[in-house]
């Protein structure tokens, strides 16, 4: 399967306005009570343990089903709508996404997509107020402070996510406020997730302007993450897969992911998980490296 954020800037490069598919926000309709019905933090210390092997499946679905009951119990805990969003998040791009279940992926990136939405709505009460009260999320977004930036991305990250295999339509739907999200957290924070708003933005702008993209730009957002964050691999993967594809540089495309490949799994103590997940993508495509260069 083929890297999805490429895919998905391919998608909000055709920019047209249509009816796509839609979500119930639980800051629209208030969502869930917010009543505390128990100590969550058994629930937390059970999750955490099994998520430090998150490698193993199924450890990773015991970590996601305690941090769901830890939700239950105690649904005032931002911190245990954070850790699910990305867990989900890991679920479909580090296992899902391998065995090619794009149904399991699209359920996985649906429930990422709600723990960051009662995140926000936990971290930013104001903002979520106002979408409550009807104003767009565009229009919304900068009142949100730094304490909500972990929220609106992994809110962000899992709807574009979830968006591309929902279909075309969907992505149009939320090409706009995924883009204003991002550009809110590099605002906020340049750096956050070891770059993460500038990766994204590195992808991005592979696509936008349709059909060329703007390569300098493009370049200078990857460039941007990998130097604020050049041990975490999945950056130079997208580099390569994105910009040095469209930019036809073969020599860029194999230095990158060469890098990738020689990184020791435990380069990052924290992220062992993911470096390996991003060595075994930056592998197949270095396998496929013929396929897309004479």
């Amino acid at each position: 399967m083929r890297g999805v954020s490429r895919w998905l800037v391919l998608f909000l490069a055709l920019g047209a306005s249509a009816c796509g598919g839609s979500r119930q926000s639980v800051l629209e309709d208030g969502g869930q009570s917010l009543e505390k019905k128990g100590d969550a933090t058994p629930a937390v210390a059970k999750g955490d343990a099994l998520w430090a092997e998150r490698e193993d499946r199924a450890k990773l679905d015991g970590a996601i089903a305690a941090w769901e009951e830890a939700a239950v119990l105690d649904p005032t805990r931002a911190d245990v709508q954070l850790k699910l969003a990305y867990a989900y998040y890991f679920l479909a791009d580090a296992h899902l996404r391998w065995a090619e279940d794009d149904a399991g992926m699209l359920a996985s990136y649906d429930k990422g997509t709600n723990a960051g939405e009662r995140a926000i709505r936990l971290l930013s009460p104001a903002f979520a107020e106002q979408i409550k009260n009807g104003k767009s999320w565009e229009e919304a977004i900068p009142s949100v402070g730094k304490e909500g930036l972990p929220a609106m991305y992994w809110y962000a990250t899992n709807l574009g996510r979830w968006a591309l295999l929902d279909g075309f339509t969907t992505v149009l739907s939320y090409k706009d406020r995924v883009f204003a999200i991002m550009s809110h957290c590099a605002k906020l924070d340049e750096g956050f997730w070891h770059g993460g708003p500038h990766r994204y933005f590195g992808v991005y702008y592979t696509k936008i302007p349709f059909p060329s993209g703007d390569l300098p730009k493009s370049k200078e957002h990857f460039e941007k993450a990998v130097g604020l964050a050049p041990g975490y691999l999945e950056t130079k993967v997208l580099f390569a897969e994105n910009y040095a594809l469209k930019a036809s540089d073969k020599a860029l495309f194999q230095k990158l992911l060469t890098e990738v490949s020689a990184t020791a799994d435990d380069a990052n103590p924290e992220l062992v998980p993911e470096t390996k997940n991003s060595k075994r993508k930056a592998k197949k495509l270095l396998d496929e490296m013929a396929d897309y260069f004479d």
